[in-house]
């Protein structure tokens, strides 16, 4: 089965999160999509200034969703 990595960036303050973005690879199984999805999120918070992270308690979630028909 393949799967596709959608991840947010969430406000555990607000307990709002962004729309999601979808990654542009589709992975032949969940461990690759769940590897990436880590790798992918620090990567993320790494680029957003350390302040906005803390005064919005910002993280990232993430899905690997089945590719329907593979």
């Amino acid at each position: 089965m393949k799967y596709i990595l959608t991840i947010y960036v969430c406000s555990f303050l607000e307990f709002t999160c962004s729309p999601g973005v979808q990654y542009p690879v589709v992975f032949d199984n969940w461990h690759k999509c769940v590897i990436k999805a880590f790798d992918e999120s620090k990567d993320l918070i790494i680029t957003v200034p350390q302040d906005v992270v803390e005064n919005n308690r910002l993280a990232t979630k993430y899905t690997c969703e089945p590719l329907i028909g593979t």
